[in-house]
């Protein structure tokens, strides 16, 4: 688990700031183009990256306030548990 926690920061980091393709998060981490392209579809789905521009298959990125969020936590905590819940009365649940 944590090699994947450096790797998605890895990801957030290299966006951070500027407008990126999926191409150029792989330029910058030396990550495989399957992995950051499936993990910029979860990324998208929740939130964390914005679409800024499409034509065609070229999209264009940048890192939400919620990314940015992200980062802030992968960076500080080393110990960090998401829990993903599908109601308010679920989250309640997990917190308590």
């Amino acid at each position: 688990m944590r090699g994947f926690r450096e790797r998605l920061k890895n990801i957030i980091e290299s966006m951070v700031g500027r407008v990126v393709t999926p191409g150029d998060v792989v330029a910058a981490t030396g990550l495989p183009r399957y992995e950051v392209l499936a993990t910029f579809h979860v990324l998208e789905a929740l939130g964390i990256i914005e679409l800024v521009n499409e034509k065609g298959n070229y999209r264009v990125y940048k890192v939400s306030g919620l990314g940015i969020k992200l980062l802030k936590a992968l960076e500080s905590a080393e110990n960090l548990e998401i829990d993903v819940v599908s109601t308010p009365e679920e989250a309640a649940e997990a917190g308590s």
